[in-house]
């Protein structure tokens, strides 16, 4: 799981007094009296802050991309707020005039990893978890776009991009003449492009809306709380990869892990259509050809410094390929 893989850059080692120094503008008459690195996060470093006279504590977020990162992140919290749990900004810096990265100070929400409740609760506490984060994914891909993309300033799809066959093919096929294969080796190589070949036309003959892509929605990014029903997602973190796209890819990224018709996938889908969602037929499918993508992506962008993350995307990729034949 992504939770052991390693980090290719370090998080900063920031106290107390650091943190304190760059986030006065935010808290000009408040002292962080306490800070703690929270979260896995690969892309971004989040740190748990308390101020002096206050019981609530609030979240530092370091960027580690450019300002267009924190001010994407920005625009999607105002365009999906009241639809969709998500923390809200309270100040953010984008300047780097303080320290050399875009910063911000968010609210803290309660709750635990949607990861954990997978891993350790009962039947009942998964289904009601995976029910909820269905209808919030429903509720995100409510948002659709003329086109599909990266988002440039207000959320403009700016790179206009489409993943149809042709294209799929392409881009699997250079990632299996470079790392990717070489990770995978021949044996594995050859299943993957005959998996690709055999079903690449259905991303050519799905033709539907581009919808607001989280890009990384699984049990690492969500939040849930437990209520007297059962579980209920209290927000979804971390929306830095976000940008417009085919929805199967965030269908496939959350089920990358589930077997074939657990608990866990059952209600996810289930609820996710009683939302008012529409599958494909071919909803699997086309969820494992676009999770195939990010995966080869992945372990193309691989090192033998980070062995824990190849071992699990060969296995995810291997997994996807088998499964399906």
């Amino acid at each position: 799981m992504k939770d052991s893989w390693e980090r290719i850059e370090l998080p900063p080692s920031l106290d107390a007094q650091q943190i304190n120094e760059i986030v006065k503008p935010a808290f000009p008459n408040k002292r962080v009296v306490h800070s703690e690195r929270i979260g896995i996060g690969l892309s971004n470093f989040n740190y748990k802050i308390y101020l002096d006279g206050s019981s609530e504590p609030f979240v530092f977020r370091l960027y580690k991309g450019s300002k267009g990162i924190a001010d994407k992140e920005i625009d999607i919290a105002r365009l999906v707020g009241g639809r969709v749990p998500t923390a809200n900004f309270v100040y953010a810096d984008t300047s780097c005039s303080l320290i050399d990265k875009p910063w911000s100070i968010l609210e803290w929400r309660e709750g635990v990893l949607l990861w954990n409740v997978i891993q350790t609760g009962n039947l009942q506490d998964i289904a009601s978890a995976a029910t909820s984060a269905g209808q919030v994914l429903a509720n995100i891909h409510a948002f659709t776009f003329k086109d599909s993309g990266f988002f440039g300033e207000k959320l403009k799809v700016k790179d206009h991009l489409k993943m149809d066959g042709e294209r799929f093919l392409s881009f699997i096929e250079e990632c299996l003449h470079a790392d990717c294969g070489f990770w995978l080796g021949e044996e594995y190589t050859r299943k993957v492009w005959s998996f690709c070949q055999t079903y690449s036309s259905l991303l050519t003959e799905n033709v539907e809306s581009p919808v607001l892509l989280h890009s990384d929605y699984n049990g690492l990014n969500i939040l849930v709380q437990q209520k007297a029903k059962g579980y209920s997602v209290s927000a979804v973190l971390d929306w830095e990869d976000a940008f417009s796209w085919n929805r199967y890819a965030d269908i496939g990224n959350m089920l990358r892990y589930e077997e074939e018709g657990s608990t866990y996938e059952t209600h996810f889908i289930q609820a996710y259509k009683d939302e008012g969602a529409v599958l494909n037929d071919n909803w699997k499918l086309l969820s494992k050809l676009e999770d195939l993508v990010a995966l080869c992506d992945m372990l193309n962008n691989s090192t033998p410094n980070t062995p824990n993350r190849v071992k699990d995307l060969k296995g995810l990729i291997v997994r996807t390929v088998l499964a399906s034949n």
